[in-house]
């Protein structure tokens, strides 16, 4: 469970509070990133002082925040010095990859489970509280998250960058894969599986005339299969895990 809200805390603070600028902004400023690492700093101590005792929460956030900003800044360093499009996919997944190890490595190393504070005992006893951390999971996960590794995976596959005039119909799209894992994820948690084809299928009727296209057709197939399957990987691991 503190594994899931760590988690869910680290993917909330290092993208629903940033902007798609910003974050590129980043990666090439160190005074962005040290603002960066202090917002995930605050948002990682309010976590802490309801999860944790007080005298250990300070100290805990410290730990994470420095951690977070050395593997940004090595990551950035990465991105400079290997700037192939393709790899940005890579990069990205190997990011993610080792926050969650980080995670899970001081859950374990500092005993984290011993470390919770009467608070944190009580929300426990509430019969929702599991299901909220669930969805609350689920949900920092399929939203900006999957929206950006969707993103990366078709600059890594697409040899070209997009025109000005498509920002409008890719923010579009970006909207429209947002709300389909949402409804597929929701779907998914109260069981209701023959229900997500129509989702889909209205999805295809939306665009039908598109799909004469080839290259459209073919970005559409890999952008809504790998939607779906964030959506539903994301959902059939938590579920299992909580």
């Amino acid at each position: 469970m503190i594994v899931a809200i760590l988690i869910s805390a680290h993917l909330l603070a290092d993208f629903l509070f940033q902007t798609s600028a910003y974050s590129e902004k980043k990666r090439k400023m160190l005074k962005s990133l040290l603002l960066h690492c202090f917002i995930y700093f605050i948002v990682f101590e309010i976590i802490f002082f309801i999860l944790f005792q007080c005298e250990k929460a300070f100290i805990l956030g410290l730990i994470i925040s420095v951690l977070h900003f050395l593997i940004n800044y090595t990551v950035n360093k990465l991105e400079k010095y290997f700037p192939k499009r393709r790899l940005q996919l890579l990069f990205f997944s190997l990011n993610q990859l080792i926050h969650i190890v980080m995670i899970v490595g001081m859950y374990y190393i500092l005993n984290l489970e011993n470390l919770t504070n009467n608070l944190y005992t009580k929300l426990q006893t509430y019969e929702d509280f599991k299901i909220i951390v669930l969805y609350i999971s689920v949900f920092s996960i399929i939203l900006d998250p999957a929206s950006v590794f969707i993103r990366k995976l078709f600059t890594s596959i697409s040899p070209k960058t997009y025109p000005k005039t498509n920002l409008e119909e890719l923010k579009a799209g970006n909207i429209i894969g947002k709300l389909e894992r949402i409804i597929i994820a929701i779907l998914l948690l109260n069981n209701q599986f023959g229900v997500m084809g129509f989702v889909l299928t209205a999805k295809s009727i939306a665009r039908f005339k598109q799909m004469e296209n080839k290259d459209f057709a073919e970005k559409y197939l890999i952008g809504t299969l790998t939607s779906f399957l964030i959506a539903l990987i994301s959902v059939l691991i938590l579920k299992g895990l909580l």
